[in-house]
């Protein structure tokens, strides 16, 4: 007989279990709380780190965009003091000022997408003045903000092919309002510096919980819930960049909002899937001794901005005996003569050579370089945090691959390999 013989009731979380004779076959279920992620695992799965940022040293301009985007009268400043920046905006004058992300970070389905943001949502309660901080851009995704002193949980959808907000006050969130009546007992107060945290299930309908760290627990304030309630999509894409903005609309005083840290996480790891694709200059020949060539380029479809190109590997080969050449990859370089981006069938990016106009480079950010050689061609990974992405304009990076020989009258050719995550 076995040992559960006679062992006729088991309670599992909160409910009842028959006898089950000499087995038991129970399945055992989370409660729903923060020890769970967005696909009701335990955390307890190894995060992968997608992107994190820190402002110890500077305000992290190869990783973030902060611009006017309209009005006047909006600065941004950074302290090493506070490692963060803050975001203004002049009194009783209309001016929307954003921080944001270059990259955006791709969702992988049936994986649950966790971001902390740190910063401080209020200075002081004021009408007309706006403060957000979430994963969202002008179109989708998900956030916090100030809105002259009520505090909102938000998803942003353009599924209606338009922006729309879904504001959720917080007298009315469901989880815990964080006015000291609720199950953690905890009071928000916006005017003090806060670790938001939401994560997401996408599939297009899934869940999204969204709320503060506090004393080290996290506390969920609001959920969506979207499966089984929406005919449809939530909002058309989860691949989205981080995002703080203030906003007055010309009757609110001088404010600030203060940005700090952030983090994107994919819960249990990401996989390496997405589509390797390759292409090759042909040949840049007669190059000069000392000057810098544009062999290939790569930048994403103005169409395609949420997809994730990581570059794989690149080759260089110089083609005649004794050739040497120092080769580099440039975010952002000024290209001087013919170097024309062309569509990549079934692609996300678009791809320029310098074959045959053999077009100069000057200026950009040096993120890769070696040397090359007849007999010792370059063949290179290229495992670097920075991606292809866009500025809050919708303006895209570019990556050059760029050839400086070291003799003259050299000929060069080159080619790429990337991997596309959409």
């Amino acid at each position: 007989m076995g040992i559960l013989n006679g062992f006729t009731q088991l309670v599992s979380n909160g409910r009842a279990i028959g006898n089950h004779g000499d087995s038991l076959n129970v399945a055992i279920t989370a409660q729903d709380n923060p020890t769970i992620d967005a696909f009701g695992r335990i955390r307890s799965v190894n995060p992968f780190t997608l992107f994190d940022s820190k402002q110890i040293f500077d305000n992290a301009p190869l990783f973030w965009d902060d611009q006017e985007v309209s009005g006047s009268g909006t600065s941004s400043s950074h302290s090493v003091a506070t490692a963060s920046s803050t975001l203004s905006v002049s009194a009783t004058t209309a001016g929307r000022r954003v921080r944001q992300t270059f990259m955006r970070f791709n969702y992988q389905p049936a994986k649950s997408q966790l971001v902390f943001m740190t910063g401080t949502l209020t200075t002081a309660v004021q009408s007309g003045i706006k403060r957000c901080m979430g994963i969202y851009d002008d179109d989708n995704g998900i956030f916090f903000c100030d809105d002259g002193g009520t505090i909102k949980a938000v998803i942003r959808s353009s599924t209606s092919g338009s922006p729309v907000d879904t504001e959720v006050a917080q007298t009315n969130w469901n989880l815990d309002k964080l006015d000291g009546t609720g199950g953690s007992g905890v009071t928000l107060d916006p005017t003090k510096s806060q670790i938001m945290v939401l994560d997401f299930e996408w599939l297009g309908v899934g869940r999204v919980r969204i709320g503060f760290v506090v004393d080290g627990l996290i506390i969920y304030a609001h959920e969506f819930l979207n499966a089984n309630n929406l005919a449809g999509v939530y909002m058309s894409t989860p691949n989205l960049p981080l995002r703080y903005e203030i906003v007055n609309d010309g009757t609110g005083g001088a404010s600030s909002l203060e940005c700090i840290c952030s983090s994107v996480v994919s819960e249990g790891g990401q996989e390496k899937n997405g589509i390797l694709r390759h292409t090759d200059s042909g040949s840049l020949s007669t190059l000069s001794n000392g000057t810098e060539y544009a062999v290939l380029g790569i930048r994403l479809k103005s169409t395609h901005v949420g997809a994730t190109i990581s570059l794989a590997a690149l080759s260089l080969l110089a083609a005649s005996t004794n050739d040497k050449a120092h080769w580099e990859l440039r975010l952002n370089p000024t290209v001087t003569g013919t170097f024309t981006y062309s569509d990549v069938t079934n692609s996300a990016v678009q791809i320029a050579s310098g074959a045959g106009n053999n077009p100069t480079v000057s200026g950009g950010v040096e993120i890769d370089g070696g040397y090359f050689t007849t007999s010792l061609p370059a063949t290179n990974t290229i495992p670097n945090a920075i991606r292809l992405g866009s500025a809050i304009d919708g303006t895209v990076d570019e990556i050059v691959l760029v050839a400086k020989p070291i003799t003259n009258n050299i000929t060069v050719e080159g080619s790429l390999t990337w991997r596309e995550l959409v």
